[in-house]
């Protein structure tokens, strides 16, 4: 039908737009947090984007909802705005034939939401907590300062001086952890590179090593005028994070952090279509208060609803709450707000 065209048509832009503007704010926000530590020599430069966007991924889950809530205000306070929905009234268009498209668009969203927070999100997380290990394995000398330490999982380093490319470090020492050994280099000279077979190297020259045995018997002094020394892939482990964790595994645990994230997995769907259709409830008072306070107000609205469910959800991983009622009665209490003002509104539709 023409009208469920329109009707969608009005509220699917604007929440295109507010969630174009949602994610570019937080990736902004993750650049800022990421290169600044990309400058102090935390994370690879070249991981930082494909993190910002692993980190946009896996904040849709409570953009996309915002997005969808704030677009439904603002689309459909345009037309009670301009009398539109008046008119579709007046053609005669029923109440229910008005309500169904938006209805279907919110189960729309919660579908996308619900995909978002039980595959996607543990998906992302993971990759996140492999490249961050990654990143914080990559010895980078771009990231070294003269005359200050710089340490990595790989090495501890400190150099005097630094060539004006950047490639070179002088008066170099260096500090490795080779099995339950320790190895000490002090050279004149430093550089990065690769061997044959692509494994990252560093390339010292006219120094010495020193190897410390843990029990002390097997210390000894090298000299030499080049020496290689292989960077090795990092032995670190993720170990455990539930917020990796497939959703199916987190059924099998009894534990009260496994709970709640589960919890909120299963309640981020629910959740966005209870936004929705409270979205679609208060639109009609915008033509009274005006769209801005209306969105401001709707914006106050959405923030105290997440605030509840991280409130909740602390309590579950606390065992405060028992797992039933669980995080769930927050939404439970939103969906009968969002379902209470809708039939008290039902004129307008």
């Amino acid at each position: 039908m023409i009208s469920d065209r329109y009707l969608l048509r009005a509220v699917a832009m604007p929440t295109l737009a507010v969630l174009i503007a949602l994610a570019v704010i937080f990736a902004s926000y993750s650049v800022t947090r990421y290169l600044s530590e990309a400058v102090q020599g935390e994370q690879a430069m070249r991981l930082v984007g494909t993190m910002i966007g692993l980190r946009v991924l896996i904040a849709l889950e409570i953009l996309l909802p915002l997005a969808a809530y704030l677009g439904i205000i603002i689309g459909l306070g345009r037309l009670y705005g301009d009398h539109e929905m008046t008119a579709w009234q007046a053609g005669g268009l029923s109440q229910a034939a008005m309500l169904r498209p938006l209805l279907v668009f919110a189960a729309s969203i919660a579908l996308m939401v619900a995909a978002l927070s039980t595959y996607d999100r543990p998906w992302a997380y993971g990759q996140l907590y492999s490249l961050e290990i990654a990143a914080q394995s990559r010895l980078d000398l771009s990231a070294v300062t003269p005359r200050r330490f710089y340490t990595s999982d790989d090495a501890v380093l400190y150099a005097t001086s630094k060539s004006d490319d950047g490639r070179r470090l002088d008066d170099v020492f260096a500090r490795f952890t080779d099995d339950n050994r320790r190895i000490v280099v002090r050279a004149a000279h430093m550089r990065r590179s690769t061997d044959d077979a692509g494994v990252p190297t560093l390339d010292f020259r006219n120094g010495h090593l020193y190897q410390i045995d843990a029990d002390g018997n097997g210390d000894r002094v090298v000299g030499f005028q080049n020496m290689r020394w292989h960077l090795t892939p990092s032995n670190r482990v993720i170990g455990y994070k539930r917020k990796a964790a497939t959703t199916y595994s987190l059924f099998a645990s009894n534990d009260s952090d496994d709970i709640a994230e589960r919890q909120w997995r299963l309640s981020r769907g629910f959740a966005a279509f209870f936004l929705a259709v409270l979205g679609i409830s208060l639109a009609p008072s915008a033509p009274r208060r005006g769209r801005a306070l209306n969105v401001l107000a709707a914006a106050l609205g959405f923030a105290l609803y997440y605030g509840l469910a991280s409130i909740a959800r602390s309590w579950v991983e606390q065992a405060t709450v028992a797992p039933l009622p669980g995080l769930y009665w927050v939404d439970a209490a939103v969906g009968a707000l969002a379902l209470a003002v809708l039939l008290r509104r039902r004129t307008h539709y």
